[in-house]
C-alpha cells in the first residue's frame, strides 16, 4: 500500500556554515565568465564566519597553481593555467 504524503518524512540534511561557504565559492569558480577568465571574485557575507572564511582561505592557498588574494570585502581567486572544471 503506498504511503500518503503525510505518512512520508523528509530527513532535513543539516549543512555547516563552512559547507555552505565553499557550495557558495564553488558556484563562483564555475560560472562560465570565471572559467573564461580563470578567476573570480566572492564577497564576504554579513551571515559568514570569520574562522570558516579563515579554513577556506588556508586550504585553497595549498592548491598548487591557484592564487587567493584579499580584495576589499572578500576575495580574488584565480588560476591562470590549471585546467577548466568539468
Amino acid at each position: 500500500m503506498p504511503r500518503s504524503n503525510a505518512q512520508v518524512v523528509k530527513k532535513q540534511v543539516q549543512v555547516s556554515s563552512y559547507e555552505r561557504l565553499c557550495r557558495r565559492i564553488n558556484a563562483y569558480i564555475a560560472e562560465p565568465h570565471a572559467q573564461l577568465e580563470q578567476r573570480c571574485r566572492v564577497e564576504r557575507l554579513e551571515t559568514d564566519h570569520d574562522d570558516d572564511w579563515e579554513r577556506v582561505v588556508d586550504e585553497m592557498r595549498e592548491v598548487d597553481g591557484l592564487s587567493v588574494e584579499q580584495s576589499g570585502n572578500g576575495y580574488e581567486f584565480s588560476w591562470r593555467g590549471m585546467p577548466a572544471a568539468d
